[in-house]
């Protein structure tokens, strides 16, 4: 009985894809649009107020600002200067929601055409309704964070590395999203480096494929350095990205950092001081106090290292802005593990089935971003767009088994072998 479910729904995956991915795509924008007008113009976090002032004061005309007097670099600019662009548009704050529902919407999309490029399209329908039943992208679509927009870029940076070794016009492309992951979070940073030794080492001709990332190198560096420029004539100080980030490092490596109260510290006497420095300054003595943290207890700081490590992969946090009540816990366990499961069992088989070279680049990513981020504080949100990555390499693994099963094509549907 079992087995015959299986193949029809294997069946279904392979006929209906692109119906599936269709209504998938429909169903994020049509209860976006309900969930935006319910919401109104709420804004629940400090961050997502944060990044409205700034955009706010950007429409205005009052420059990168908070307060609408003194420039900022507390974010990157990519994201207040597209919400600054839509308000400028007359676009309230329930608009802006239904904006990144649109974005949830696209990156479907665009999981489907790497699929479509891995030759994976029976994957596409797994991966659409993985990503809709993934409940956390859409409560974060539904806030003004940014990790919407950059799941989508870094999706789009993927798809155009896939050609980017062979064509000029994708190595531009691919050099154009490199920049705009970074520009919208700094967190992306470590992305572009990655995903271009990637192409270089898994292209034959590597000397072509290394003049096309050099070529996209530059595009990435010269949207970079255009917001480095701007914040070194603000503050006088060589800020590559935010102001921010120091802070975030200290957060997560001080001597009182613990899994059980991220963010104990900020209410300490320390805190206060420091917050009277001049923006650039607190970055400055945050990344320096942080420094000292590393040398003076180093084996401390490896050992929190480590433990942040594997909480990179916990399905809640314990931050005092997100409370996760039972229920919250029970959706994240039982949406997210089975996705992190499937991970763990493709590689457990890589041996017999080896990685394909865009699988590889998946998991790559994937464990990459938990390195980089155990430097600072682990987050879902920050975690989400690598979600992503692990559900569109999920949509590869059930074309892989499909293959393996020999499964006859359905008829009418030849786009699979497109």
């Amino acid at each position: 009985m079992l087995p015959e479910l299986l193949q029809k729904a294997e069946k279904l995956a392979i006929c209906h894809n692109r119906k599936i991915v269709h209504g998938s795509a429909i169903l994020v924008m049509v209860a976006g649009i309900v969930y935006s007008f319910m919401k109104g113009t709420c804004l629940n976090f400090p961050d997502e107020r944060q990044y409205f002032s700034i955009a706010l004061n950007i429409a205005a005309g009052q420059g990168f600002s908070l307060d609408g007097m003194s420039p900022t670099a507390l974010f990157p600019p990519g994201w207040p200067f597209v919400l600054a662009f839509l308000i400028k548009l007359g676009a309230s704050c329930t608009v802006l929601h239904m904006v990144n529902f649109l974005f949830l919407a696209a990156s479907i999309y665009v999981m489907r055409s790497i699929l479509a490029h891995e030759k994976a399209l029976a994957g596409a329908a797994v991966s659409s309704i993985l990503a809709i039943c993934y409940c956390v992208l859409f409560y974060t679509a539904g806030t003004l964070y940014p990790q919407t927009l950059f799941t989508l870029l870094v999706l789009l940076l993927i798809r155009a590395a896939l050609d980017a070794a062979g064509s000029l016009k994708y190595a531009l492309f691919f050099g154009l999203m490199c920049g705009l992951v970074i520009l919208v979070h700094s967190t992306g940073v470590f992305i572009p480096p990655v995903v271009g030794l990637w192409i270089i080492f898994s292209c034959r001709d590597r000397k072509a494929a290394f003049k096309r990332v050099a070529v996209a190198a530059m595009v990435a560096s010269a949207c970079v350095l255009t917001w480095t420029a701007r914040n070194y004539a603000v503050f006088h100080r060589f800020i590559p990205l935010t102001t921010h980030g120091g802070d975030t490092l200290y957060i997560g490596n001080n001597p009182h950092t613990s899994l059980r109260a991220w963010y104990n510290y900020v209410d300490d006497e320390f805190y206060q001081r420091v917050s009277r420095l001049p923006e650039a300054e607190q970055n400055r003595y945050y990344v320096a106090k942080t420094l000292e943290f590393w040398t003076k207890k180093p084996w401390d700081a490896l050992k929190l290292y480590l433990v942040k490590l594997a909480d990179y992969f916990n399905f809640y946090n314990n931050l005092f802005a997100t409370k996760f009540d039972a229920l919250k816990r029970i959706v994240m366990f039982v949406t997210y593990y089975p996705l992190l499961a499937c991970l763990i069992l493709r590689l457990f088989h890589a041996r017999r089935i080896p990685l394909s070279p865009v699988e590889r680049l998946f998991v790559i990513i994937y464990f990459a971003s938990a390195l980089f981020h155990a430097l600072f504080v682990p987050r879902i949100r920050f975690r989400l767009p690598y979600d992503v990555i692990l559900i569109t390499h999920i949509g590869i693994m059930f074309s892989v088994l499909i293959k393996r099963q020999n499964l006859p094509e359905c008829q009418g549907n030849r786009q699979i072998t497109d």
